[in-house]
């Protein structure tokens, strides 16, 4: 039977201790495609021992808010890491309690001045933002342009969460050779990508899939965007008889427009499963990597992965993984 370890790395802010724990009572890693901000909740076993002495027999552990931490999980000798970030709260009751954020943690913390600008591309917006941080980032999809835009929150993090309201874009962290890095885009990203297989009866322990074909599947997409003098520009495309969804994307020519429609229309409009599979830990998956499925009744395609839930302790390693558009049958 495989034994499960793990490995939890705590660096004090300034860098001057570190704390290491090769047990947990529990660990739950949530990563999504369509949030910000992916988490990690630890708790820990109730005789861990903090400065050579038991939680409960004095002092309060010495981690803190702005700690970093590294988790690792696996089994037998194989760790692999699963989350890096910082500490956002500590519960200090018995057991321990622990809950971190990735590297938006920094940047919800990073001032940004407020300004407008008559045209933005989002290259160039991004880089306003992310300006002096020292954050790494990707652009999934290069030359979008804004058009009119007015930076209005105080904070990166506010900012971008504004801009993935306004526009249909996305944004996240990744983990590119154990740094972070900020994905930004309209699509999903093609490279530090990799591809796994799920297969009924060997590895996915339970699905929860619906499947539907691209002939039952009706939207359309209506997008608008007012510019200067409130000129108005619409672009109307898929099915006239289809579920609406509405685009307001002012400020932006039809060229741009369509872009954002089309993009909205493709999220929307694929023959394909629907849901998502529990599995053991694993093969170890993150968002928007590729799953091979093989369904119980026998159907088959490659998905991109929306999102992971990773669940670690007692009652054993999963990974609740949901899908996200096919990339091939």
């Amino acid at each position: 039977m495989l034994r499960l370890v793990s490995e939890i790395t705590i660096t004090s802010a300034d860098g001057k201790k570190v704390w290491q724990f090769e047990s947990v009572a529990s660990c739950v890693i949530a990563e999504d495609t369509a949030t910000l901000t992916d988490t990690c909740t630890i708790e820990l076993p109730k005789k861990t021992i903090w400065q050579g002495a038991p939680v409960g027999s004095g002092d309060n552990p010495p981690i803190k808010r702005g700690d970093k931490i590294v988790v690792k999980l696996g089994y037998d000798d194989q760790l692999v890491q699963r989350f890096s970030g910082f500490i956002r709260d500590v519960d200090n009751k018995t057991p321990v309690k622990i809950t971190c954020e990735d590297g938006m943690f920094i940047l919800k913390q990073t001032a940004i001045k407020k300004q407008g600008f008559k045209s933005i591309t989002l290259d160039e917006l991004i880089e306003k933002l992310l300006a002096g941080t020292g954050i790494k980032y990707h652009l999934i999809d290069k030359g979008i342009n804004l058009g009119a835009y007015r930076i209005t929150q105080p904070t990166v993090a506010a900012e971008l969460n504004e801009m993935k309201k306004e526009f249909p874009l996305l944004a996240y962290f990744r983990n590119y050779s154990g740094t972070p890095v900020l994905y930004v885009g309209l699509t999903h990203p093609l490279d530090n990508v990799k591809k796994e297989s799920f297969v009924f009866g060997k590895n996915i322990i339970e699905e929860r899939f619906e499947y539907k074909r691209k002939e039952d599947i009706k939207v359309r997409v209506k997008a608008v965007s007012v510019g200067k003098h409130n000129k108005k520009i619409e672009v109307e495309i898929g099915d006239k008889e289809g579920e609406e969804i509405q685009l307001k994307i002012n400020g932006i020519d039809k060229e741009a427009l369509t872009v954002f429609a089309q993009q909205a229309l493709t999220n929307a409009k694929y023959e394909g499963l629907r849901g998502s599979f529990t599995t053991f830990g694993e093969p170890h998956v993150t968002k928007t990597d590729r799953a091979y499925i093989e369904t119980e009744d026998g159907k088959k395609g490659t998905y991109l992965i929306k999102k992971c839930e990773v669940s670690f302790g007692t009652s054993g390693y999963r990974q609740t993984v949901e899908l996200g558009q096919i990339i091939s049958k």
